[in-house]
């Protein structure tokens, strides 16, 4: 009964948040907090614990290992790889807003979408993949996100769900994220932007 109604849950919340981005964000905004309101009141349907949320202390140093190298990785190439001086534009007031927006993202990928999936599909590896491509389809029709989200969200899944704790999955967000608005050309990516404000 739980998984079928979580099967529901996903599908209906997914095609919200397609929906917004495509369309709602432009005529109807406030539908973002429709969309969050219903998240919330899932947990309470499943009661949901804030540990398993990811929201707790628990599984932190163990998501901060799982994450560190690769992210150092790819932060250092694309550090390597950034042209000079526009490393500068990662300022620390605008780090702290992204992380912000990625600990968002994190909440809604991990806490609501991989939970439910999880219970549904009883398999972390498919799990993830499913998770991830949806990740990935929310950026559509971005060239640079696609493959990174769909890759990344695989990864950030995987953890969360041996981890269940989000902080550290959201770091390693913000950190890859802003080295890529500055590292790549914004013609390639259009400011991180997705849907129609890709082409904006």
């Amino acid at each position: 009964m739980m998984a079928a109604l979580a099967a529901v849950e996903v599908i209906l919340v997914f095609g919200g948040v397609v929906l917004f981005i495509w369309r709602l964000q432009y005529t109807f905004p406030d539908f973002a907090a429709i969309l969050l309101t219903a998240i919330l009141m899932t947990f309470v349907i499943h009661r949901d614990r804030l540990a398993d949320l990811g929201l707790g202390s628990r599984g932190f140093l163990k998501a901060t290992k799982s994450l560190a190298v690769p992210t150092l990785v790819i932060a250092s190439i694309l550090i390597a790889v950034a042209p000079a001086g526009l490393l500068t534009l990662v300022k620390l007031e605008g780090f702290g807003k992204y992380f912000a927006w990625c600990l968002l993202q994190e909440f809604t990928l991990q806490s609501f979408f991989a939970s439910r999936l999880l219970l549904v599909l009883k398999d972390p590896k498919r799990t993830a993949w499913i998770n991830a491509a949806m990740f990935a389809a929310v950026h559509i029709p971005n060239p640079v996100l696609i493959p990174v989200t769909l890759l990344g969200g695989y990864v950030l899944t995987r953890v969360f769900i041996s981890t269940r704790n989000l902080m550290p999955l959201a770091l390693a967000q913000a950190v890859v994220g802003s080295l890529l608005a500055v590292a790549l050309p914004a013609s390639w990516h259009h400011g991180l932007r997705v849907g129609p404000g890709y082409y904006g």
